[in-house]
C-alpha cells in the first residue's frame, strides 16, 4: 500500500455514511476486467482461477453481506485476486463465529461487538496475521462511507497491537520437512535429479514436472510465476564463431501489487542443462520454434501446457492465453511426484530412499539461504526472489544461517564418523577404532555418552552431538563439570578456528554454546 493510501486510512477521520441500496451491480470492473456479480459466484481470477462464492457468508445480515460487496468492489479494482481472497477467507471464519444477530440491537453496534469477540478468541502468540486482514478491511469499509461501520470502533482498532506471521522461522530454527536442505542434501536432490533424466524423456508425462522441478531448485521462483511464463519468455542466443548457446529467461514477477500480470520481468541466465530442457519442452509440445514456423504466433504460447482435459470448465482466466494452463496445483505438486518417482526408482535398485519432502516454498528457501551464504548482495537476492523490499530477505543474512552453513564442513570434518555411526553406516567396534580415545564425548552404545552423561532416546540420533545434546530434553548431563568445560572450550575454539579472533561476539552465543555455558557455570556453582 503506498504512503498516499495509508494517509487515507486515519482511524480519526470523520466520513459521513453514504446510503447505499442493497448491492444488485449485474457487473463491476476490476483492475484487469470486467466481472459478472449477478449470481453467488464471482469468478475474479487472472491468470488462474480463482473464485469468491457468497453462499459462504450466508449467515451474515443480507445488509452487511451488501455493504461487504460494496467493499469488494473497491478492492477489486485495486489488489491482486490472492490478495482479495485474503479477506474473503477471514470474512467467512468471522461469520462461523457468530452465533445469532438480534433485532433489539443496531446492526452497526453488534458487528462492532462480534468484531472485538473474534479478535479476542483468535488471538494468537505467532501469528495475527488474519487480525490485521480484518482491521483493514474494517477501516476501508468505514473509509467508503459504508453505514455499518463505525469511527468509535475505528480509533480502537487503530490502537491494538497484532503479531505478525513469523516469516523466516523455518530457517532460523531447523523444522524437519520445512527448513532449507543443507549443502549434502541439496547435493543429493541435484544428483538424483540429474539421473531422473536418464529414465524420463521429453514425451514423458512427468517431463514438464521435472523441468519445474529444476526451475524450483536453480531460480527459487514461484509456482505462479512459472504459471505466467509463455514461451517469448525464453530465448537462445547461438555463437556464431563458436556455435555455443547461451540461454536467457526473462521471469515475470508476481509480487508487484498493483500491477497487471506479466507487465515486469527479471531476465535470469540458465544453466546449459536447464536451457536444453526448456528447449526439449517446447520443442516436444510445438514443434521447434526457433528454426522454422510449424505454429503461427508459437512465440506467444504458454511454456507449461494442460495435457490432458480433466472434463471441467473454462478455467475462468482473465486472458484466453491462460486457459490452457495446468494450475497452480500442477506446479505445486511437481517436486512431490518427481521425488515419489524417484524414490519408486531407487527402491527397485535395492538403494535407499531419500525421503525428501519437497515443496517449491522449500526450494525456495533452501536457493535463497545458499545465495545468501555465498555472498548475494541484499539487493541482488531481493530482486532475484521477487520481492519489493528488503524486510522479507534480511532473515537469510541472519546469524543463524550463516553459522550453520559454515560450520557444516567443520562437521562433516571433525564429526564424521560418529555421524557415520548414527546414522547406522558403520558399526561401534569401527567407530572405537577410528577415534581417539581421549575424545570427551563417543558413544559407546545407543544410549550412553562418553563423559558428558546419558541420552533417553531410544534410537540413533539424526542431530548433531555434543551440540545438539544441551539443548535437548532428552539429555542427562553428568556432574562431571571439568569434561563439560572441555566440551565447551571446544566449541568455542572452533569458531576462533574457523572464523579466526575478530568473530563476532555473536557467534559465541548460539543456542548450544549458551546451553553448555550455563551448565558448566550450574555445576560449578553447586560445587563450591
Amino acid at each position: 500500500m503506498t504512503q498516499a493510501t495509508r494517509a487515507r486510512l486515519k482511524s480519526n477521520a470523520i466520513i459521513p455514511p453514504i446510503d447505499r441500496p442493497l448491492f444488485d451491480k449485474a457487473f463491476i470492473m476490476s483492475r484487469s476486467r470486467r466481472i459478472d456479480t449477478s449470481g453467488y459466484i464471482w469468478q475474479i481470477g487472472e491468470s488462474d482461477a480463482v473464485v469468491l462464492n457468497w453462499s459462504a457468508l450466508s449467515r451474515l445480515p443480507d445488509e452487511l453481506v451488501s455493504q461487504i460487496k460494496y467493499a469488494f468492489e473497491y478492492f477489486l479494482a485495486k489488489l491482486a485476486p490472492d490478495s482479495v481472497t485474503g479477506f474473503f477467507e477471514v470474512l467467512k471464519r468471522f461469520s462461523y463465529s457468530v452465533d445469532e444477530w438480534e433485532d433489539e440491537f443496531t446492526l452497526a453496534d453488534q458487528l462492532s461487538e462480534y468484531v472485538f469477540d473474534f479478535i479476542v478468541s483468535d488471538r494468537s502468540n505467532n501469528d495475527e496475521s488474519n487480525l490485521s486482514v480484518l482491521r483493514r478491511w474494517y477501516l476501508r469499509s468505514y473509509h467508503l462511507g459504508l453505514s455499518l461501520f463505525q469511527r468509535k470502533t475505528c480509533q480502537v482498532l487503530s490502537r491494538l497491537s497484532f503479531k505478525g506471521h513469523q516469516k523466516g522461522q523455518d530457517v532460523m530454527v531447523y523444522m524437519e520437512g520445512r527448513s532449507p536442505l543443507r549443502s549434502d542434501e541439496l547435493a543429493r536432490l541435484r544428483k538424483a535429479l540429474t539421473d531422473c533424466r536418464k529414465h524420463i524423456t521429453p514425451y514423458h508425462p512427468l517431463f514438464a514436472k521435472l523441468v519445474a522441478t529444476w526451475l524450483f531448485v536453480v531460480l527459487g521462483v514461484r509456482p505462479r510465476q512459472l504459471l505466467l511464463l509463455m514461451t517469448c519468455d525464453f530465448s537462445v542466443n547461438i555463437d556464431e564463431e563458436t556455435g555455443n548457446k547461451t540461454y536467457l529467461l526473462n521471469v515475470p514477477s508476481v509480487k508487484k501489487r498493483y500491477k497487471l500480470p506479466r507487465q515486469q520481468f527479471k531476465t535470469r541466465l540458465l544453466p546449459m542443462f536447464l536451457g536444453e530442457l526448456l528447449e526439449q519442452l517446447i520443442s516436444v509440445q510445438y514443434g521447434d520454434l526457433f528454426s522454422n514456423e510449424l505454429l503461427p504466433k508459437s512465440d506467444d504460447q504458454l511454456m507449461f501446457v494442460r495435457v490432458r482435459d480433466s472434463g471441467r470448465g473454462k478455467r475462468q482466466a482473465t486472458f484466453e492465453r491462460f486457459e490452457g494452463s495446468p494450475g497452480f496445483s500442477f506446479f505445486y505438486h511437481a517436486p512431490i511426484e518427481v521425488m515419489a518417482f524417484l524414490d519408486e526408482l531407487r527402491v527397485a535398485r535395492g538403494q535407499p530412499v531419500l525421503e525428501f519432502k519437497l515443496t517449491p516454498r522449500r526450494l525456495r528457501k533452501t536457493f535463497a539461504t545458499h545465495a545468501a551464504a555465498m555472498g548475494a548482495p541484499s539487493y541482488a537476492l531481493m530482486e532475484l526472489l521477487d520481492h519489493e523490499d528488503l524486510q522479507h530477505i534480511m532473515v537469510y543474512y541472519q546469524l543463524g544461517v550463516n553459522f550453520a552453513l559454515r560450520v557444516d564442513a567443520v562437521y562433516q570434518k571433525h564429526f564424521s564418523d560418529h555421524l557415520a555411526f548414527f546414522e547406522g553406516k558403520i558399526t561401534l567396534k569401527e567407530l572405537v577404532q577410528r577415534s581417539d580415545v581421549h575424545t570427551v564425548f563417543g558413544p559407546d552404545s545407543l544410549k550412553k555418552l562418553v563423559g558428558i552423561g546419558l541420552c533417553a532416546k531410544g534410537a540413533p540420533c539424526t542431530l548433531q552431538p555434543p551440540y545438539s545434546c544441551y539443548g535437548c530434553n532428552k539429555f542427562e548431563a553428568s556432574n562431571d563439570v571439568s569434561v563439560h568445560q572441555e566440551v565447551l572450550t571446544a566449541m568455542q575454539n572452533e569458531i576462533r578456528e574457523k572464523f579466526g579472533d575478530d568473530a563476532p561476539p555473536g557467534f559465541y552465543t548460539v543456542p548450544h554454546i549458551n546451553a553448555c555455558s550455563e551448565l558448566v557455570l550450574r555445576l560449578e556453582v553447586d560445587h563450591e
